[in-house]
C-alpha cells in the first residue's frame, strides 16, 4: 500500500533550533504528514525576484532561502537518500547541466535541504555555496535534494499532485518581493531512480 500524503495550516512557530536571522524571515507553518513521518514547513514571508515577466524560479537567485522543514522521523529525499530527523533550511538549487543528470528528472528546479545548525545566514549562497552546506544533510557528496515538480502550479495550495511517475507531492505557495505569489508543487513520496 502507498504511503498517504496530508496536508494543514498550521500556527506553530519556527524552531529555535534556526538561526534567528534566518527565523525572523519565515511566516506561519504547514503540517505534512507523509507515510509515518511529519513534516513541518516554514517558508520565507517574502521571496526576492528580478523584476520583469510572470513570477517564476528563473527569477530566483540560485541559493535563495525558500523556507526551513522540521523532519519528525527518518524521511527519503527525492534520490532515495535517508534524512534524519531534525530541521533544515529549504534552498532553492538547480540541477547542473553537466551530463551527469541527463534523464533524470523533467525538471532542473529543486529545494536542497541543509542542517539548520550549520546554515546561519539568510542572504543566497549561489550553486556551491548551497551544494556544499546541503551535503553535511546526508553525509555524502551529493546535496539531500526535494523535487519542485511541478516548479510552477496551478493547483491551490496544500492539495496533493501525483506524476506521471507516481511521485506524491504537495502544492505550496510562497510570496514574492514582486507581490505575486510563487505556486509549486514539492515531491515528498517518491524516488527517481539514477
Amino acid at each position: 500500500m502507498a504511503a498517504q500524503l496530508t496536508a494543514a495550516k498550521a500556527d506553530t512557530a519556527a524552531p529555535d533550533e534556526i538561526a534567528a536571522p534566518i527565523r525572523a524571515l519565515l511566516g506561519p507553518a504547514a503540517k505534512i504528514t507523509a507515510g509515518a513521518t511529519t513534516l513541518d514547513f516554514w517558508w520565507v514571508t517574502s521571496l526576492a525576484v528580478k523584476d520583469g515577466g510572470p513570477v517564476e524560479w528563473a527569477q530566483v537567485a540560485e541559493g535563495a532561502l525558500i523556507g526551513a522543514v522540521r523532519v519528525s522521523s527518518a524521511f527519503k529525499d527525492i534520490r532515495g537518500k535517508a534524512v534524519k530527523p531534525g530541521v533544515y533550511t529549504l534552498r532553492f538549487g538547480l540541477q547542473p547541466q553537466n551530463g551527469d543528470h541527463l534523464g533524470v528528472s523533467p525538471f532542473r528546479e529543486y529545494l536542497l535541504l541543509s542542517p539548520a545548525a550549520a546554515d546561519t545566514d539568510p542572504k543566497p549562497l549561489g550553486f556551491e555555496g548551497t551544494v556544499a552546506i546541503s551535503k553535511q544533510t546526508i553525509g555524502a557528496s551529493h546535496p539531500a535534494a526535494l523535487s519542485l515538480d511541478p516548479p510552477v502550479a496551478t493547483a491551490a495550495p496544500l492539495t496533493t499532485t501525483t506524476n506521471e511517475l507516481d511521485h506524491k507531492g504537495i502544492i505550496f505557495e510562497v510570496k514574492t518581493s514582486s507581490g505575486a505569489a510563487l505556486r509549486f508543487g514539492l515531491i515528498l513520496i517518491g524516488v527517481i531512480e539514477h
